[in-house]
């Protein structure tokens, strides 16, 4: 070879690898440092008094150590005027990426609670809304939702594990009720609440793109050994729960998303006279959603988050030698702490 073609072949190997770039990490030593705590009239009109950090941390409704973050509501009080609980916002927003969350336990499906992992940009819906993790009552499964303004919906495909329930994204779209969006609901018993938990929680990844938005979950035994190892590949992850694409640039109708994790109870879901009244768990327990929140403070003991790390990722190359190693280190469920109220 010429010494000029091989100096054209020297120049053409890559130096890094197509992937993910490490933007933010929330963990347990900095994880309520990166979020500010809404103490403000929950806008779901919920049964709730949100803290802020002062008075949960003396409530000793939020705790962190080696085994995680947790987020927990008062589980001991009559709670007359709601019960006390926390809605994490972070301070940085996003627009686009891939956000990687490791969750220990979430809120079960207690009767009364609607626990939600999602993000939200300002002057809402102008900036729309993803919900990753939703549910409420004695709800089973996860639904993922978006919610825009006009101009954005999405098409029924089968390169995903959820079923499309709404195709319109706008919250005032004909025919879906108020702030419906467009939602996909799970199968997977273990993507939510109860069945969540009895698995040692796991993984779930948004991959957002001005194409589409895609939510993955791993349950605890089946994190992708990439995950694992700090260097997520979505090209090996097979299919989502949830796959969001159609006629929509999903990077401008979602933009300047905060994170968010919040407990809330009751409210315009979860109290709903319907949806409360349909439910054969919770319509024995108790004439309304609020008289069953506020009367029975044990119930509300497994209704916590105990979050190991929130990753936020940009597309970008990585160093060359950061391949994801054969064997993946033993991933275990982490047990609770006897130091947390949970």
């Amino acid at each position: 070879m010429h010494f000029s073609a091989l100096i054209v072949a020297l120049s053409s190997i890559p130096t890094g690898l197509a992937g993910y770039v490490l933007q933010d990490e929330y963990n347990p030593s900095n994880f309520f440092d990166m979020f500010n705590f809404y103490s403000g009239p929950d806008p779901t009109e919920g049964f709730v008094k949100m803290l802020d950090r002062p008075s949960a941390q003396s409530a000793g409704l939020i705790m962190n150590n080696a085994s995680g973050a947790y987020l927990g509501v008062d589980h001991i009080n009559v709670t007359p005027q709601g019960r006390p609980s926390l809605r994490l916002e972070s301070k940085k927003t996003y627009t686009g990426g891939l956000i990687i969350a490791d969750i220990a336990h979430m809120p079960g499906s207690i009767c009364g609670a609607w626990p939600a992992y999602w993000t939200i940009g300002p002057n809402w819906p102008s900036n729309g809304e993803i919900d990753i993790i939703e549910g409420v009552n004695s709800g089973k499964t996860n639904a993922m939702t978006l919610h825009t303004n006009p101009g954005c919906s999405i098409t029924k495909t089968s390169n995903m594990a959820g079923t499309v329930r709404t195709t319109n994204c706008d919250i005032h779209a004909p025919g879906q009720g108020t702030n419906v969006g467009c939602a996909i609901d799970s199968h997977d018993t273990t993507t939510y609440g109860d069945g969540f938990n009895a698995v040692g929680g796991g993984v779930y990844a948004t991959l957002w793109t001005s194409d589409s938005i895609s939510v993955y979950h791993f349950p605890r035994n089946a994190i992708p050994a990439d995950i694992t190892y700090g260097n997520p590949d979505p090209s090996g992850w097979g299919i989502p729960q949830a796959h969001f694409q159609g006629s929509c640039d999903f990077t401008k109708a979602i933009q300047q998303q905060t994170i968010i994790f919040d407990t809330t109870f009751c409210g315009q879901w979860a109290g709903d006279a319907g949806v409360w009244g349909s439910d054969a768990v919770c319509s024995q327990k108790a004439a309304t959603c609020n008289d069953y929140v506020a009367n029975n403070p044990a119930a509300f003991k497994e209704a916590y988050w105990l979050v190991n790390y929130v990753k936020v990722f940009q597309p970008g190359a990585r160093a060359s030698g950061s391949s994801t190693p054969s064997a993946a280190p033993t991933s275990s469920s982490k047990a609770v702490p006897t130091a947390f109220p949970g």
